[in-house]
């Protein structure tokens, strides 16, 4: 892609998508240790894994 040929609204737009996709892999990395993070301190909390277990698993 030849960024110099786009002009200034499609090299934003384009911009906009490079950043969005880069948070949108940044939330898949970081998402599962943060449920397992919270899931461990509900857990010592008293609260029940199978809880959790459900909520992830519904539709």
């Amino acid at each position: 892609m030849d960024l110099t040929k786009l002009t200034d609204d499609a090299l934003s737009e384009h911009l906009n998508a490079v950043i969005n996709e880069q948070e949108r892999r940044a939330r898949l990395a970081r998402v599962p240790e943060q449920v397992a993070q919270m899931t461990a301190q509900y857990v010592a909390d008293g609260g029940d894994k199978a809880a959790i277990i459900d909520a992830l698993t519904a539709e």
